[in-house]
């Protein structure tokens, strides 16, 4: 009973911890982008692969990188230029447009091009609360019935 309870009980507490989302790079890496570098340094400057193809034909290639930008979270009424913590923003898509012997000619970055989102389950904490408090008794007077 008890191996059942640590193998299913608590991958189910713990499984909604998990956060799926794409490999992203910071606004810092990508300032430090220069025109005429190729892939091969602009993935090693980025720490990252190309997330997606946005387009290919015969002169030229434009890959799809993604980056999230810097926040700051803050009281609204004490906003000012100084105040407030980071906070990680939202993914912006990266445009990079190489030529055909793999040089990058452009650099263009598109807030709004799409949506990625994480698939995220957030813990929340209610509901953790509203488990255990159901869960644990009923199992402990399972564990009780069936013990005695």
């Amino acid at each position: 009973m008890r191996k059942f309870f640590i193998l299913f009980c608590f991958p189910v507490l713990f499984g909604s911890c998990v956060v799926q989302a794409p490999k992203y790079t910071h606004v810092e890496q990508v300032l430090a982008l220069k025109l005429g570098m190729s892939k091969e340094e602009v993935s090693k400057a980025l720490g990252i692969p190309p997330y997606d193809i946005k387009s290919l034909n015969d002169t030229a290639e434009v890959l799809i990188y993604k980056y999230r930008v810097t926040d700051r979270k803050t009281v609204p009424l004490f906003k000012k230029e100084t105040n407030g913590i980071k906070a990680t923003g939202a993914y912006v898509d990266l445009l990079v447009t190489y030529d055909k012997t793999g040089i990058m000619t452009a650099l263009e970055t598109c807030s709004k091009c799409s949506n990625t989102e994480e698939k995220t389950t957030k813990l929340d904490i209610d509901k953790v609360i509203t488990l255990i408090t159901v869960t644990v008794p009923a199992l402990l007077v399972y564990l009780g019935i069936t013990l005695q």
